[in-house]
């Protein structure tokens, strides 16, 4: 019943955001900017970009499920996470993020839970840094330049205090607990809220240089206020790849920042521009990871001597 009510819910917001986006771009305009768009380079700023976060998300996966670093777990754990990014972008509330949790073999016993818990721990970082992002270019804006750095570090505050409180929810919640050991543990949460500051900066940058790409001028700290409102919009409203719901954020967001309305709509057509780009490179690196699994009898993040 309730997978029923949110595919409805779901449904109703893509059809109503498409509809009003449809509406209210000027797409004349919009073909227009999107024709002398530099794809370039969007392309030379955003394939770098990519292996950097990737690489981040790599090494914080394996952070959070307390594993050892080797270059073979690293390697796969960073294609793993570019596949799991690549179905987050078409799927709902970003639930293609769960393949890495899928790929371990063990389905039920410690690997499973390991997996669980470190997937949650991530999923927590990833909102407080997407957070703190957002609050970091909202102080930004309105002129708090000293105060707004240290909005980055939400992240990091919010995983110690859950740290401390950790005994209590195992005492509260028994069942739960079983799934939350990585918040027991000092060195996973706090290197996993640190390396979750640099990833979003990264995804900042990284919608800078596709704005930009349209001929957009907006600066830095405006694009962390966009990426934290429109990303939360998107996750909130459960639409795959937030089609319309995207859009319309980042458009409003914009002119409300006081840019002109074509330059925000070719702002969002900028941003869209970086879906099929993340696809594809997700389904790139999910092709030597899954030959590697098979050729190894399905053995995920283990380096050949383990």
């Amino acid at each position: 019943m309730r997978v029923h009510v949110r595919n409805i819910f779901a449904s109703i917001i893509l059809i109503a955001c498409v509809t009003i986006t449809i509406r209210v771009f000027n797409w004349e305009e919009a073909f227009l900017a999107l024709r002398s768009a530099r794809l370039g380079m969007l392309l030379g700023w955003t394939i770098p970009l990519l292996l950097l976060i990737y690489s981040i998300r790599g090494f914080r996966w394996l952070v959070a499920l307390g594993m050892c670093f080797t270059f073979s777990r690293f390697w796969q754990s960073l294609c793993a996470n570019a596949a799991a990014a690549g179905l987050a972008v078409v799927t709902p509330f970003k639930a293609g993020e769960a393949i890495k949790v899928r790929l371990l073999p063990d389905q039920s016993g410690a690997e499973w839970r390991q997996g669980v818990s470190g997937f949650l721990l991530e999923r927590l970082m990833d909102l407080l840094g997407l957070v703190g992002t957002g609050i970091f270019g909202a102080l930004f804006h309105f002129g708090f330049y000293w105060l707004s750095p240290l909005s980055l570090l939400l992240p990091l505050l919010a995983g110690l205090t859950l740290r401390m409180l950790g005994g209590h929810v195992h005492r509260t919640f028994p069942r739960l607990g079983r799934y939350l050991d990585a918040f027991s543990d000092t060195r996973r949460v706090v290197g996993t809220a640190l390396l979750s500051i640099p990833l979003w900066l990264g995804y900042a940058f990284l919608w800078w240089g596709a704005v930009r790409s349209m001929g957009v001028m907006v600066g830095f700290g405006e694009i962390t206020l966009v990426l934290g409102g429109a990303v939360l919009a998107v996750a909130a409203s459960l639409v795959p790849g937030g089609l319309g719901v995207s859009e319309l954020s980042i458009r409003g967001i914009l002119i409300w920042l006081g840019a002109a309305v074509p330059e925000a709509e070719a702002a969002a057509i900028g941003v869209r521009l970086l879906t099929p780009i993340l696809v594809v490179f997700g389904v790139f690196c999910l092709v030597p990871l899954t030959l590697y699994r098979r050729h190894q009898g399905g053995r995920f993040l283990k380096s050949p001597a383990d």
